[in-house]
């Protein structure tokens, strides 16, 4: 396009030359009967402005994957186009898939754990309420026998030990009597030496109970208060073990605690196996969104990095366009900058396509303005429909603006007008004579200009000597417009 501009802008001065060297040979004026004529029409006048721009995608994204190692497939070319989700690679899976299976398998034990602590949980609570009956009861019946001794059994004990010991005196005292008389009857000859010998044996069997019995006796506090002493030793051992029972009713609580503790070890688990598992998809790269592979940067057994890394940006596997819509960022030089605006419409044609126009719109004027070999232009962006996908990033775009437009009105072509003093004349022919009209014009086109008064259509108006000074002067602007001292204006299309 730019070869294009500079041989217009040649040609368009060669011409000018031809002409200002033609000028200076022949004489004033020519014969008006050889002067050609065009007719006044009615139809479209349209003022633009033209630069040049090159075409960008709506998006591009450089697909990374977020796992390292090699690369196993790569499931797509340049120019394919992909759908979100499509299948781009697949990087080999040996050692995550490694991390996940372990990382299931803890799970796995964590959650066995976890079965055990619930159910340990829900049973200690029972076990809590049977040892605390249990220690209740063995307390009390502790108590129950201390009371039982103190109140009845050795008070029972004791008269008993007083009655045995009443009994064994009273025994001896008859036995010792009885002794007595079975003496004296012997004496008297009246018994046999055998009965003083039983009364003997009496007597002495009589003693000895008595001296147990007074031996029981003098030892049955002692044995009383050792039984109590026992007792009541049993008492706060009962005691002791009841406390402990109900103090080991905690263990209701630290079961629970067992319980929180290992479902935080399960929750923190199963987010280590989710994370094995999204590493482990991560190995199948897929598609971002929808769009055409523009580029692709990696074969299959290439061993990229990640790109979640911090100390490395990962490895680029392919770049990914979105082509349905294209931008054209075109430098608009300053002079013109003025008549963009957003929202404009813009006709675009590329050379792959040069009977093909596409239509776009101002979406963007930069701000800042940047100067390049003393040449200072603004950036402006435009948008373009590619439902087919023709237009290529990369693409050298040349962009017609819109500026103004007159639909169905009466033109002439601009170089038939002549201007002076702010008044603008046509030539038309009254019978031999070639003559001035004065006219009113509306829109300056591109290369037409609207007659608003003066003209009617399909008036005949004579076209100035291509050679001639005021037609020199406008080869000579339009020759330097193309040649880049602002933009080039087309033709109307």
């Amino acid at each position: 396009m730019k070869r294009v501009k500079f041989g217009i802008a040649l040609v368009l001065v060669v011409v000018v030359g031809f002409g200002l060297w033609s000028r200076s040979r022949r004489s004033h004026g020519s014969d008006p009967h050889e002067r050609q004529t065009v007719t006044v029409e009615r139809g479209r006048v349209a003022l633009t402005v033209f630069a040049d721009g090159v075409l960008q995608p709506l998006t591009t994204v450089a697909v990374k994957s977020y796992a390292g190692g090699p690369v196993d497939v790569l499931a797509v070319e340049v120019g394919d186009a992909v759908e979100e989700g499509d299948l781009i690679g697949k990087i080999d899976p040996t050692d995550s898939l490694t991390a996940y299976n372990q990382s299931v398998a803890y799970l796995t034990a964590t959650q066995a754990r976890l079965r055990q602590a619930r159910e340990q949980a829900q049973v200690q609570p029972t076990l809590t309420r049977a040892a605390i009956a249990q220690a209740e009861a063995g307390h009390n019946s502790a108590m129950m026998d201390l009371k039982r001794l103190q109140k009845a059994t050795h008070p029972q004990a004791r008269a008993q030990a007083r009655a045995a010991l009443d009994k064994a005196r009273a025994n001896l005292d008859i036995a010792e009597k009885e002794l007595v008389r079975v003496k004296g009857l012997k004496e008297r000859g009246f018994v046999p030496q055998s009965e003083v010998d039983s009364g003997i044996n009496r007597r002495a069997l009589a003693k000895a109970e008595l001296a147990s019995v007074e031996e029981r006796w003098a030892t049955l506090d002692e044995e009383l208060s050792a039984e109590v002493k026992s007792s009541e030793a049993r008492v706060a051992q009962a005691k002791a073990s009841l406390d402990r029972a109900r103090a080991d009713a905690v263990q209701d609580r630290l079961r629970e605690a067992d319980v929180a503790s290992a479902e935080a070890q399960v929750a923190r688990v199963e987010a280590q196996v989710e994370n094995a598992r999204t590493t482990l998809e991560y190995t199948t790269i897929r598609a971002p969104r929808a769009g055409v592979i523009l580029d692709k940067f990696i074969e299959e057994g290439t061993i990229v990095t990640s790109g979640r890394s911090s100390v490395a940006q990962g490895t680029d596997i392919v770049l990914l366009g979105d082509l349905t819509r294209m931008f054209a960022e075109v430098s608009l030089d300053e002079a013109d900058v003025g008549r963009a605006r957003a929202g404009q419409q813009v006709a675009i044609s590329v050379d792959a396509f040069p009977d093909i126009w596409f239509e776009g719109t101002v979406t963007r004027i930069n701000p800042q303005a940047m100067t390049q070999q003393n040449i200072t232009t603004v950036l402006v962006k435009v948008e373009i429909e590619n439902p087919d996908a023709r237009l290529k990033p990369g693409m050298t775009a040349s962009c017609e603006f819109l500026v103004e437009e007159a639909e169905d009105v009466l033109y002439v072509p601009s170089r038939a007008l002549r201007e002076s003093r702010g008044s603008h004349y046509v030539s038309i022919r009254q019978g031999v004579e070639i003559v001035e009209l004065a006219v009113t014009i509306g829109l300056v086109g591109d290369d037409r200009t609207e007659i608003q008064g003066g003209l009617e259509e399909g008036a005949e108006v004579v076209l100035p000597d291509l050679f001639s000074e005021d037609a020199t002067a406008r080869m000579r602007e339009w020759g330097r417009r193309a040649a880049g001292g602002g933009s080039f204006v087309r033709h109307a299309r």
